[in-house]
């Protein structure tokens, strides 16, 4: 049986009433979203006590929350045949929630629709992860695999180059001629790419930054990705 959970946020629970792929069970509201025309949904009126209830008394759940099923996902073997599948982010090792959440709003902002993560890296059903992506979750495809390096090798046979993002690395953007397939591997802020995943990558690329050591992964992945639509363009 499929489980059920509650995610939260405005944008978050909007996004995923108007995902015809979201089966959405019931939406619980404040009273002052009930005249709100853009939740065309059959709509709840709860007290505060619900959401703190559900959330935590320190959190923003904005005061609207929609009980929903996780999206049946997609498998990577057969998406990536897709002519128009040419560009991945892959995560390795990166945890918490709200970083995951921050990355998918990242990727849909700069046109990366397309996220490889293992599967016991992420936890599916996280409010923390819903709110901080704002509703952007809805929009990506989320190939989840039980081993990164054989997630990167079936990219490798169709032709993807694969670009782990370092710190130490000797190349900047600026300095690549993208190929026509690509894929960047972010690791976790603490420990970077593991090392395993490193021997599947095919070069590894820095982004040149001042005054500072290093940025925040989901900052990264921001940055790198707007470099890479400056750089394709």
């Amino acid at each position: 049986m499929t489980k059920k959970f509650w995610i939260c946020g405005y944008h978050t629970v909007l996004a995923a009433i108007q995902n015809k792929n979201r089966i959405v069970h019931r939406v619980a509201i404040l009273e002052k979203f009930i005249n709100d025309p853009q939740i065309h949904f059959k709509k709840n009126i709860e007290k505060i006590k619900f959401f703190e209830k559900l959330f935590g008394k320190q959190f923003a759940h904005q005061g609207i929350a929609a009980e929903i099923e996780e999206l049946q996902l997609p498998k990577l073997e057969t998406e990536v045949n897709n002519k128009n599948f040419n560009k991945i982010i892959i995560l390795d090792g990166i945890t918490d929630p709200r970083n995951i959440g921050s990355i998918f709003r990242s990727a849909l902002a700069f046109n990366f629709k397309n996220i490889l993560i293992n599967e016991k890296e992420i936890n599916a059903t996280s409010f923390e992860m819903y709110k901080a992506s704002s509703g952007s979750l809805e929009n990506l495809k989320i190939f989840k695999v039980s081993n990164i390096k054989n997630g990167i090798n079936i990219l490798k046979k169709n032709n993807f180059w694969v670009y782990g993002l370092d710190s130490k690395a000797n190349k900047e953007m600026k300095e690549l001629k993208l190929p026509e397939k690509i894929a960047y591997v972010f690791g976790s802020e603490g420990f970077g790419i593991k090392t395993i995943v490193k021997k599947y990558c095919d070069d590894f690329i820095k982004i040149e930054i001042q005054n500072i050591e290093s940025l925040n992964v989901s900052n990264a992945v921001s940055a790198l990705l707007a470099l890479h639509n400056y750089h394709q363009n």
